[in-house]
């Protein structure tokens, strides 16, 4: 058996691609983004009237409102950066996302059909 033929054929074999590897500070920034929204969130929660069964369904609902903003902006951040070349990482980039998340049906409605 040769062992140079069976070499060969590893070396052809394609590595399969990570599809966040292309977001780079795209993810960061969503990371980041739902971090800060994780401690909004608690501080909304702490100021909503009620007892703790009620600010714990405040604060549950406003992560979840969040995570899912999070999600879908990264999804729609994935589809279009194949157009528009890599931002850094900043203060301005992070809280644009932050916003984001707590904007996003406005954000992430349908266009209506031209």
């Amino acid at each position: 058996m040769p062992i140079d033929g069976s070499i060969s054929k590893l070396c052809r074999v394609k590595q399969p691609e990570d599809p966040l590897a292309g977001l780079g500070s795209t993810l960061v920034c969503a990371l980041l983004a739902q971090a800060l929204s994780v401690l909004l969130a608690a501080v909304l929660a702490s100021r909503s009237p009620g007892g703790y069964r009620v600010r714990s369904w405040v604060f549950l609902g406003a992560v979840l409102w969040s995570l899912a903003g999070t999600v879908l902006l990264l999804i729609q951040t994935n589809r279009g950066t194949a157009r528009t070349p890599e931002r850094g990482i900043g203060l301005v980039r992070i809280g644009l996302w932050v916003v984001s998340v707590w904007v996003w049906p406005i954000l992430v409605r349908r266009r209506p059909p031209s």
